[in-house]
């Protein structure tokens, strides 16, 4: 689903983030190839449209947006990390879950970290010495498109 650029402005001002043409460059193109990215497949991706940004550039952007939950990082062994978009930015904490072959990215709902988050803080606390203040989790596996492909 491709959010028109008028929304994808409306989320950075709601993050209270600046809204410039590199980022939203970023945020639109990552919506239409549908799937998570590399920053270097963005860089090159955005170079073809003659948007001019280096990788230093792009990485800022993709930090600062993924810090503002306007982006979701993705890592798997052994590869580069991916990005997407949030399609939910201002949703009830969510995770996603990652196919391992072809990269598309679902949202999941729940959280069963959040649902023990006392019994784990407390865990923590007395193992560690740290004080709970958040978490991250990515779920992988694979697709219906990619499973049904191995047929």
């Amino acid at each position: 689903m491709h959010e028109p650029a008028a929304d994808y402005a409306q989320n950075l001002r709601q993050a209270g983030i600046k809204v410039t043409r590199i980022r939203l460059a970023i945020l639109e193109l990552i919506a239409l190839h549908g799937r998570y990215m590399t920053a270097d497949e963005i860089t090159g991706a955005l170079r073809e449209r003659a948007v001019p940004a280096d990788r230093v550039t792009i990485y800022r952007n993709i930090d600062r947006m993924v810090h503002a939950g306007l982006m979701v990082a993705a890592c798997m062994p052994g590869k580069a990390m991916r990005v997407g978009v949030c399609s939910r930015p201002a949703a009830p904490h969510h995770h996603h879950i990652l196919c391992e072959r072809c990269g598309r990215v679902s949202e999941t709902s729940g959280c069963p970290i959040l649902d023990a988050r006392e019994r784990l803080a407390g865990e923590i606390l007395e193992t560690s010495g740290f004080v709970l203040t958040d978490h991250t989790a990515q779920y992988m596996g694979i697709c219906s498109d990619c499973r049904a492909a191995r047929s």
